[in-house]
């Protein structure tokens, strides 16, 4: 759920560690010798600024910050084993002696951890650049292609890396606690959790190296489905599926469309596949709920309403495969050939914004646009439809980017920023993945970057609201979002009043493509996802005002399509991946808000063991082209002493998370009662 930052964490770890033991050693009055003291203190602050550097990517002072630290922390060890008049006098007092005692083990484990830090950078830098990168001109000199016998070998460092953590941390663990001051005992304890954390994330790393090769065709050809979502008109996944590309892959050499074997094999407008917008019968799994009830759902394009992508992607493939084999029964000429694939991956605008400074500008052929990371999202978004009202001029226009984009992708011109671009728009999920081998999709899955909706806290709470653009429009580019969250806990269980407010915040005049079926008014189906055994209690929408299909000036609620029609007040009640939905459509004139609003109860989501109670708070966010700001108030539980919230603010009895809700989220709360 949190931002993985391999190489962060590891630098955070010794940072710990030498900091540690720095303040043992003043801790015991022990400014000396000079070696010993100052060895530790630098290593600690250039270990401090080089976790700075990795957070800002900022390579080059990264790999000098840590270079300096390692160097720091041998000087601190020769230091330590210099015979000095100084440290036998201090062995005569107890305290000081019990301490430097354990201090072989503190410099132990703080070298290990900056080895490993070092060695993780170098590996880092060096698969995106230099001469070991894993990026590499084709022999044949057509574009680029990935070295497979460059990452077996990045398997096996990685290896030699866990080594130095396990190292590191059965250092830790052999320390006498009672030997050290009372106040560094705790930072024991964390300092063990942050080698357990950097020994779990090397292991996806080294379990996603095994797999590399086999995804990246070394044991035959892979074809993958790249899906691109239309962001200003939402979906579950994040936008309907406007088009399509199909990458074959084979021993690390990418094949787009216009170098493809076959070129019936190409992507382009979903329409390819969806001629005339046919709906078609497939059997449906029991969570396809969006689908079932609505029949323009039924096809390729459209297919993607769950917000679980690993349901939406095999549902898209699906639909696919029915589409040719019912225009092969029918015997019509120009049948599409959809191929087997080996997983799907959605692509947004806002990815190719995160990834744009690492393939560079370009212009299209198409009216000569220059494609930047701050144009791209307006280009594909808004100024596509301002400027080719024509569908056929646009979708040449689009199919322009969306091809360049990925040709440019696996032949970058700066590696090092196309890698950290990926990575922030898998963690946004802006990229989702679905591979149809169960062993690869459990990595995509551990690694979160499947799109899931998170089974992560059992027995937790949880929240999730998702869109769907109902309105046959673009108005999402310009739509805000914002979820509220009020909480009262109560022994074991949490009563929720939760409201998501939409803001329609269109400028007129637009082309009839952005205002859509609608008129400028928008209609977002809204959808709470929340615990399977929540109960609801009352729910409303703008003041319970019913609107009609017709009208262009209500706000309120619109009794469409099928799945979001209410009964007796209420609103209709789905089950999907063990979390139970509550939906309800709005309808919102411009510069006007809607809200729909739901008051229900949780039971059995506070966790007490002894005198200490637990809340935990599963939020996912959809991907959107604004993020949804999240408001969270948590009344305190009578009694409650030493609460712990980490990004909550307290007022009273009050706490209050507050933020642009970028990420998935996962939220503590606990508190002594």
């Amino acid at each position: 759920m949190q931002e993985h930052r391999p190489f962060g964490g590891l630098v955070g770890g010794a940072t710990l560690l030498l900091t540690l033991v720095g303040a043992l050693l003043w801790a015991s009055m022990l400014a000396g010798p000079v070696r010993l003291a100052t060895g530790l203190i630098e290593a600690g602050s250039h270990l401090k600024k080089a976790d700075r550097a990795a957070s800002t990517a900022s390579f080059k002072k990264l790999r000098y910050e840590s270079l300096a630290a390692q160097s720091s922390a041998r000087r601190a060890e020769a230091g330590f084993n210099a015979s000095s008049p100084l440290m036998d006098l201090a062995t005569v007092v107890p305290s000081v002696d019990a301490g430097l005692k354990e201090t072989p083990h503190l410099i132990s484990a703080a070298q290990h951890s900056a080895d490993a830090a070092v060695r993780s950078l170098e590996i880092g830098i060096g698969l995106v650049r230099g001469k070991d990168k894993v990026i590499a001109p084709d022999p044949s000199g057509e574009g680029k292609m990935i070295l497979l016998d460059r990452i077996k070998e990045v398997g096996g460092v990685v290896r030699e890396i866990r080594d130095d953590i396990q190292a590191s941390s059965d250092e830790l663990v052999a320390i006498n606690v009672l030997n050290l001051p009372r106040r560094l005992r705790p930072q024991i304890s964390q300092g063990i959790r942050r080698t357990t954390d950097a020994d779990e994330l090397l292991s996806k790393v080294q379990r996603g190296l095994d797999l590399l090769p086999a995804i990246l065709g070394a044991e035959r050809k892979r074809r993958y489905l790249l899906a691109f979502q239309n962001s200003a008109e939402q979906r579950g996944t994040g936008g309907a599926i406007l088009r399509f590309e199909t990458l074959q892959i084979e021993n690390g050499k990418p094949l787009l469309p216009t170098t493809a074997e076959d070129d019936s094999e190409a992507g382009g407008s979903v329409y390819k596949i969806d001629r005339n917008r046919r709906q078609l019968d497939i059997p449906l799994p029991k969570d396809a709920w969006y689908v079932r009830a609505i029949a323009d759902a039924q096809r390729f394009g459209n297919s993607n309403w769950s917000p679980d992508w690993p349901l939406s992607s095999q549902l898209a493939i699906e639909y696919a495969k029915e589409s040719t084999e019912v225009c092969l029964r029918e015997q019509r000429k120009g049948c599409p050939r959809f191929p087997r694939v080996d997983g799907v991956v959605a692509v947004d605008p806002l990815a190719v914004r995160e990834i744009m400074p690492g393939i560079g500008p370009f212009r299209t052929e198409f009216g000569g646009h220059r494609v930047s990371r701050n144009s791209v999202v307006n280009l594909l978004l808004s100024k596509a439809y301002t400027t080719y009202p024509f569908p056929g001029e646009r979708r040449v226009f689009l199919g322009q980017i969306v091809s360049a984009f990925f040709k440019r992708m696996f032949s970058p011109s700066h590696p090092t920023e196309l890698v950290q671009g990926i990575g922030k728009a898998l963690a946004k999920k802006h990229i989702q993945i679905w591979m149809a081998d169960p062993d690869e999709q459990a990595f995509i899955k551990r690694m979160e970057w499947d799109g899931a909706i998170s089974q992560e806290v059992k027995g937790g709470d949880y929240l999730y609201v998702v869109e769907q653009n109902v309105g046959g429009n673009k108005l999402d580019y310009t739509a805000s979002q914002k979820n509220e969250m009020d909480i009262r806990l109560s022994n074991h269980d949490a009563t929720i009043s939760a409201e998501v407010t939409i803001h329609n915040g269109i400028r007129l005049p637009q082309p009839r493509w952005v205002l859509g079926d609608s008129k400028s008014v928008h209609r977002p189906m809204m959808n709470f996802y929340v615990p399977g055994n929540a109960k609801l209690l009352d729910a409303q929408v703008s003041g319970k005002k019913l609107c009609t299909p017709v009208d262009r000036v209500c706000n309120g609620r619109l009794d469409t399509p099928a799945p979001a029609v209410w009964e007796a007040g209420r609103p209709p009640e789905h089950n999907e991946r063990g979390k139970k939905v509550w939906s309800a459509t709005m309808q919102i004139p411009v510069d006007q808000d809607g809200s729909f609003s739901v008051d229900y109860r949780v039971p059995g989501v506070v966790h007490t063991r002894g005198n200490t109670s637990v809340y935990r708070l599963v939020v996912q966010r959809q991907p959107k082209v604004t993020p949804e700001d999240l408001v969270i108030r948590l009344q305190v539980p009578e009694g409650a002493k030493s609460i712990h919230a980490t990004g909550f603010k307290r007022q009273g009895k009050t706490l209050t998370y507050e933020r642009p809700l970028k990420r998935d989220r996962v939220l503590k709360v606990s508190w002594q009662s």
